[in-house]
């Protein structure tokens, strides 16, 4: 074997390893956004589960069984979250959800983290917040009672790598997206009907 043979040979392994690299290298890129995508799907549909059952929920503590007339019978931002029994939810709620048959209103959610486990994915981190909202633009928080509450569910997951945060009024029209690191943000609103 001469010199041009082993040249050869060594450019044929070098170009060999190349190719073996960028497969690879494609390979674990398409699992990667492969893996983003099927958590993705699955923390929309979580988040969208969540305000769900927030919303399945009376508006108020007052409003449970009456009506409200006016916003300052309302409870106050300061005072939003769980209270009395509702206060025996874990802090990182699981399977089954005490939420569900403890919470009675939609400020019960205010700092409500649960853990929501995927059979495929494993855990996702689910935490609520919920604000005052103006009654003439739904994206400026109110520190006075008001007859809009908004929604923000956040759910996290490992596998995501930058996420979207979907912003709307309703459900069915979003109005911002921007990006966030591993998490996905639903904003929703709750109304309550002022005049019956």
């Amino acid at each position: 074997m001469n010199l041009g043979q082993v040249l050869l040979i060594v450019l044929a392994l070098a170009l060999l390893a190349t190719l073996q690299l960028t497969i690879n290298s494609s390979l674990l890129r398409a699992s990667l956004i492969t893996m983003d995508n099927e958590s993705r799907i699955d923390a929309i549909s979580i988040a969208q589960a969540m305000i769900d059952e927030i919303n399945s929920k009376a508006f108020d503590s007052c409003t449970i069984g009456k009506v409200a007339h006016f916003t300052s019978e309302l409870t106050p931002q300061y005072y939003f979250g769980p209270e009395g029994t509702e206060s025996t939810v874990p802090a990182y709620d699981q399977e089954p959800f005490k939420s569900r048959t403890m919470f009675n209103d939609v400020d019960d959610y205010h700092r409500y983290t649960r853990l929501d486990h995927s059979s495929s994915l494993g855990t996702f981190i689910v935490r609520d917040s919920i604000i005052y909202v103006t009654n003439t633009n739904q994206d400026v928080y109110s520190s006075a009672s008001t007859w809009y509450k908004k929604i923000i569910v956040v759910v996290k997951h490992p596998n995501m790598l930058d996420s979207v945060i979907i912003s709307s009024i309703d459900r069915n029209s979003p109005k911002k997206v921007s990006y966030m690191l591993d998490s996905i943000m639903i904003k929703s609103l709750s109304v309550y009907r002022e005049y019956f």
